[in-house]
C-alpha cells in the first residue's frame, strides 16, 4: 500500500505543476494571452482493446459563444505511456458537425496503458497537458501492467445533465435526457454495447488544464483546407531567376503548373518554399513534384509538424489497486487468443513457368506492332538494375550499333541516336543551332523515337529520362522497323509514378519526387467482427450519433446481442453540456 500512496502523491503533484505550467509561461512571455476558443472531446467505443483490434471513435469541436467556425479537421493519435512516442495518427474531417472514424490498432502492440489525445491545427502548439487526451489499456504481447480503480470525475452540479434508460428484454432502448431541474434537454449521443466484463473497464475521462486557465493558451490558425508545403533547392545553393514547378496528383484529378520568373536570385541550404492551399485530399493521395529549369534544381518535402509527443503517465488522481486483479488479467488473457501453431510440414511442388516464345504487352506501345521477341524487349525487372543510368546512355550500352550525337558533348542537352554501320554517321546527320538535320541521301535514316504509342519528331523528350522512367523498352532494327519506315525504332512504355519509386536509393537529387501527406481519413461503416477471430470479438454495437427531438427524447432498435452485455452513453447537450450512462442489459434465453 505504500507504493500505492506514493503513486498518489507524485500523480497529485503532478497535476498539480501541469495546471500551472501555462500561468508561468505567461509570465515569463513565452505565450500570448489570447482566448483559447476551440474545445474538444473525443469518445471511443469502449476503453479496453487487444492488439489488432478497432478503436471506433466521434470528436466533437466547440467554440465559445461568438466565435468564429470550427476548425474542419481534427487530429487523432495513440501515445504510449512510458515511451512517450506517437504509436499511430489519423486525420478526421468534419462531415455534418461531426467528427467520425477508426483507429486500427497495430498487431505488434506491447500491452500496457496508452493515452488517447485528439487537438486542431490551432491547437498544435499548445502545451501538451493542455490538449484533450483520455486513457485506454490494450491487451497486447508482454505482461499486463496492475490495474487501478479510477476516482470519477466530478461534474459542475449547475450543469449537470442526467440520462434516463429504459431498457425492454426486446431490445428496445428509451434514453431521455432531462436537467437538474428534471426540465427535457435535447442533445446528440454515441452508443456502444461492449461484452459484460468491459464494465469494469470505464476509465474515459476528459483531462487537460482546468478551462480556468485556457485563456493563456495561444490562439493558432483554423483548418479549413488542407494544403500541401514542399521546397526547391539547388545542388549549387543558388536558385536561377526562372525556372518551372509543376504539381499533379492522379489520385484526385489534381494539376497546376507555373513558371517562376523572380528579379533577384535565392541563395542559401533552405531553397525557396511553395504552398499550396485549399486542397482536399484523402490519406493515401500522392503528390508528385517536378521542376524543371537546370539540371542541378530539384524538389524537397517540408516536414509537416503536429503536436509534440509527450509521456501523459498517470497524469489523474488513482485510489486503490483492484483487488481481484488476478482475475481480470485472466480474462484480459482470454482476450487475446494465440494463433493455433502448425508444425506440420508438406511437401511443395516447385515447376517452372513455361515462357511464351513471344512478349504481347498490356498497353498500346505504336501504331502497328503489339507482339515482339524477347530479345526486342527489357522489361522493368531488368531495367531497375540501370535505374540510376541516363536513358541514351543505357541503349547505347545495351544495343551494339547505337550512337547518341549531341549539339554540346560537355553539356549533352540537345540530342538522338542514330545506327552506325560505317564512321560516316556524323556525315548523314548533323545538329545545327539545337536541330538535328539528316542527309536524305543516306542509305538508312536516324532511330525514331515513339512514346506510349505516339510517334515524336525528335528526341527532346527523352533527353532528360533516365531508366528510372521507363517501365517497358523496345527495339527494332533493320528489317524488323521497316513497317515504320526507319532503321531503328525505339518504342517507350513510360512508368507511372508509385510508391516504390520513393524508396529507391539514388545517387544524386532528382528533379522528380513524390509526397504523400497525411490526408483525411476515408470513413468506414461500423460492423461486428466475425465469431470466428476470437481475438477481436469486442464490440458488438456502435452508433456514434443519435439525436434526440425537442423533448430530449430517443428510441432505439438494438440488433439481437448476446446475453450479459454493457451499454455505455456518451454525449452533449445542444448548449454544449456533457452527459454519460452505463447500465448491464439481457437478453431472455431462447
Amino acid at each position: 500500500m505504500a507504493d500505492n500512496k506514493n503513486l498518489r502523491t507524485f500523480t497529485s503533484m503532478n497535476r498539480f505543476f501541469c495546471s500551472l505550467l501555462p500561468a508561468f509561461c505567461l509570465m515569463l512571455g513565452i505565450v500570448t494571452p489570447l482566448h483559447a476558443e476551440e474545445r474538444v472531446r473525443v469518445c471511443c467505443d469502449r476503453s479496453l482493446y487487444a492488439a489488432g483490434e478497432t478503436v471506433w471513435l466521434r470528436g466533437w469541436i466547440s467554440d465559445v459563444e461568438g466565435a468564429a467556425a470550427t476548425s474542419k479537421f481534427l487530429y487523432v493519435e495513440l501515445l504510449r505511456d512510458g515511451a512517450g512516442s506517437v504509436v499511430k495518427r489519423i486525420k478526421l474531417k468534419e462531415r455534418g458537425g461531426m467528427f467520425l472514424g477508426q483507429m486500427e490498432l497495430p498487431e505488434d502492440l506491447e500491452s500496457g496503458w496508452y493515452t488517447l489525445r485528439a487537438y486542431t491545427l490551432a491547437q498544435k502548439d499548445w502545451p501538451a497537458e493542455a490538449l484533450f487526451h483520455t486513457r485506454v489499456l490494450i491487451r497486447g504481447t508482454g505482461t499486463i501492467p496492475s490495474l487501478f480503480a479510477m476516482q470519477p470525475a466530478q461534474e459542475d452540479n449547475d450543469e449537470q445533465v442526467q440520462a434516463k434508460l429504459a431498457f425492454d428484454p426486446e431490445g428496445h432502448l428509451s434514453v431521455s435526457l432531462v436537467d437538474t431541474d428534471g426540465s427535457p434537454v435535447a442533445g446528440n449521443f454515441t452508443l456502444s454495447v461492449v461484452p459484460g466484463r468491459y464494465a469494469d473497464f470505464d476509465y474515459q475521462q476528459e483531462h487537460a488544464i482546468p478551462a480556468v486557465l485556457s485563456a493563456s493558451l495561444v490562439e493558432g490558425p483554423r483548418e479549413y483546407a488542407q494544403e500541401l508545403a514542399f521546397r526547391i533547392k539547388s545542388v549549387r545553393r543558388r536558385l536561377p531567376e526562372q525556372y518551372s514547378v509543376a504539381i499533379m496528383s492522379q489520385d484526385i484529378g489534381y494539376y497546376v503548373s507555373t513558371d517562376i520568373d523572380s528579379d533577384n536570385s535565392i541563395s542559401g541550404k533552405e531553397g525557396q518554399l511553395f504552398r499550396i492551399p485549399d486542397l482536399d485530399f484523402p490519406e493515401g493521395t500522392l503528390f508528385t513534384i517536378h521542376v524543371n529549369g537546370a539540371k542541378d534544381l530539384f524538389p524537397d518535402t517540408e516536414e509537416e509538424t503536429f503536436a509534440r509527443p509527450f509521456d501523459y503517465g498517470p497524469t489523474y488522481a488513482i485510489s486503490e489497486e483492484i483487488p481481484d486483479t488476478a482475475s481480470i488479467s485472466q480474462r484480459l488473457e482470454e482476450m487475446v487468443t494465440p494463433a493455433a501453431a502448425n508444425d506440420t510440414i508438406e511437401a511443395a511442388t516447385v515447376s517452372a513457368e513455361r515462357k511464351s516464345s513471344f512478349y504481347r504487352p498490356e498497353r498500346r506501345v505504336s501504331p502497328y506492332s503489339t507482339v515482339f521477341e524477347w530479345r526486342q524487349v527489357k522489361l522493368r525487372e531488368e531495367l531497375e538494375k540501370y535505374d540510376d543510368m541516363d536513358l541514351l546512355t543505357y541503349i547505347v550500352a545495351t544495343w551494339p550499333g547505337m550512337i547518341c550525337l549531341a549539339d554540346d558533348p560537355s553539356r549533352s542537352t540537345t540530342r538522338a541516336l542514330f545506327t552506325a554501320r560505317s564512321g560516316s554517321v556524323k556525315q548523314r546527320a548533323v545538329i545545327r543551332e539545337g536541330k538535328v538535320e539528316y542527309d536524305s541521301s543516306a542509305s538508312y535514316g536516324p532511330v525514331r523515337l515513339y512514346m506510349d504509342g505516339i510517334r515524336k519528331d525528335d528526341w527532346e523528350d527523352a533527353t532528360s529520362l533516365s531508366v528510372r522512367d521507363v517501365q517497358n523498352l523496345y527495339v527494332l532494327r533493320g528489317a524488323e522497323a521497316a513497317l515504320y519506315k526507319e532503321a531503328a525504332v525505339v518504342l517507350l512504355e513510360m512508368r507511372r509514378f508509385d510508391e516504390t519509386m520513393l524508396t529507391k536509393q539514388d545517387s544524386g537529387p532528382k528533379n522528380t519526387i513524390g509526397l504523400l501527406p497525411l490526408g483525411w481519413q476515408k470513413p468506414k461503416t461500423f460492423g461486428p467482427s466475425p465469431a470466428t477471430a476470437p481475438r477481436h470479438q469486442g464490440t458488438f454495437y456502435w452508433n456514434p450519433c443519435i439525436r434526440t427531438d425537442a423533448s430530449g427524447h430517443a428510441d432505439i432498435t438494438l440488433p439481437e446481442l448476446p446475453d450479459g452485455c454493457c451499454l455505455r452513453l456518451v454525449g452533449q447537450t445542444l448548449d454544449g453540456r456533457w452527459f454519460s450512462a452505463q447500465i448491464n442489459i439481457s437478453f431472455p434465453a431462447k
